[in-house]
């Protein structure tokens, strides 16, 4: 039994490293020495590209950079208010979520979400909310530019929000409180399938960690993960794949210094619990560059980070009360190419290739003659074009799937194709409007996927 429980656990890791980048990468944090302050923890940041991003905090500050965190602006200081989350579908059109009054002393504003048309300039409550009005909000995601999600809150009560005409409109449901009485966080992975996180009781002392799934958009909810332990709740969760998620539990139990993660290996369906450290920290903020290579942040000056899945964590030099980490990608590739983390101060992560220890340096294949798969135009609607080159005439495979792996077209199985540039054009069903899908090739040189943003 010991055996098969030992075997079990390195196939599990086995299946994370499996799909890690050929080409290792390290990583590096420092703190910026220009960036927003408030002397407490700030709560959220959020960049659209590498050089444009927005961060907010609890003394109503909204604040904007333009050249990657080097210097920041104050767009925004709102007494009354406490911003918790911010969120962009371009440079000029942006939401901002308020905690709202009643949990944090001195937040009187009752309006829960904010929004901008020119950029962060100006701000305006959102009056077209309808359905049960949110208290406040705690988490806020741009799915598409046409579909945006937001919940919360800490506290209770337990509100979800949706919009699918670009912010214009937006619907509030309250969740069911034998399911979950507090959300801090939120991911969707396509316009209808989605995740909140948060407590099972707004009463942290009999409170667990929970996990809600939906697939209707958020119109019903099933409970997926309830963690062992109470006075805990989920604080923030990450996913760097379609298949790999994680989440830190906030625990508040008193002479239990043990504190725990949770993992999923399969999109955010089911979740299992690692330990994480024993020395009382309070784990806040998440986030991961690859499926095995990750950071948490806690109240102490210390962070941790983990290049094994969770397994295994070590200090590093990360920020005070890090409440948020958000990851840069490339939007080809998907890989991490960046990120912030956001607490009492901000810190930015620099990604750096290079050949794993013990293997040869591996050059990057000419830009005229790559493998890797592309689609145009991205975003989409309905037609599109598939781009490939193989070195040499071998069998490929080209699968359309949802962000959660799930197979919705076999475009191509075992075909096999000539030596050179390959197109094929696709129509996209009519019901794929409004998600974020996946194309994926294999061939007998190699895998690549991309994701391609469907519009209306």
């Amino acid at each position: 039994m010991r055996a098969s429980r030992l075997m079990s656990a390195l196939t599990g890791l086995l299946l994370f490293f499996a799909f890690e980048p050929l080409l290792a990468q390290t990583y590096a944090w420092r703190t910026l020495s220009g960036a927003p302050s408030n002397g407490q923890k700030q709560d959220d940041i959020y960049f659209l590209n590498p050089r444009l991003g927005w961060a907010v905090n609890g003394s109503g500050q909204i604040s904007r950079t333009t050249n990657g965190g080097t210097s920041w602006q104050r767009q925004l200081t709102q007494s009354g208010t406490y911003f918790r989350c911010i969120g962009f579908q371009d440079s000029l059109r942006g939401f901002a979520g308020n905690i709202g009054p009643n949990y944090f002393p001195g937040v009187t504003d009752t309006n829960p979400l904010y929004r901008t048309d020119d950029g962060g300039a100006t701000w305006a409550p959102v009056t077209t909310i309808s359905g049960p009005a949110p208290t406040g909000l705690c988490a806020l995601q741009v799915v598409s530019p046409q579909v945006l999600v937001a919940a919360g809150r800490v506290g209770s009560p337990a509100h979800f929000l949706r919009s699918t005409d670009g912010g214009a409109n937006w619907t509030s449901r309250e969740l069911p409180d034998t399911l979950i009485q507090m959300i801090t966080d939120v991911h969707f992975v396509s316009a209808d399938t989605g995740y909140v996180f948060g407590g099972t009781s707004a009463n942290i002392q009999v409170s667990r960690g929970a996990v809600l799934r939906t697939t209707d958009g958020g119109q019903t909810w099933v409970s997926v993960f309830n963690s062992t332990h109470r006075f805990e709740m989920v604080w923030k969760a990450t996913f760097p794949s379609r298949r790999a998620g994680y989440l830190t539990l906030l625990s508040y139990a008193p002479n239990a210094p043990e504190r725990f993660l949770a993992r999923s290996q399969d999109g955010g369906r089911s979740w299992t619990e690692l330990p994480f450290v024993n020395n009382g920290n309070k784990a806040f903020g998440i986030g991961f560059a690859t499926d095995s290579v990750g950071w948490i942040g806690t109240d102490t000056g210390t962070g941790y980070q983990t290049v094994d899945a969770g397994q295994t964590w070590r200090s590093v030099a990360l920020g005070r009360y890090i409440n948020k980490v958000r990851i840069l990608r490339d939007q080809a590739t998907g890989r991490a190419i960046g990120g912030y983390a956001i607490g009492l101060n901000l810190a930015k992560l620099t990604v750096t290739p290079t050949a794993p220890t013990g293997l040869p340096a591996v050059a990057p294949a000419p830009a005229a003659n790559p493998f890797r798969l592309s689609v145009a135009p991205n975003p989409a609607t309905r037609q599109l074009t598939l781009h490939y080159r193989l070195s040499r005439r071998q069998r490929v495979t080209l699968l359309l799937t949802d962000a959660t792996g799930r197979t919705l077209a076999t475009i191509l199985t075992d075909a096999v194709r000539p030596a050179g540039d390959h197109t094929e054009a696709y129509t996209l069903p009519a019901t794929l409007s409004n998600n974020v899908v996946w194309f994926t090739l294999r061939a007998e040189e190699g895998r690549d996927s991309t994701a391609v943003s469907v519009q209306p």
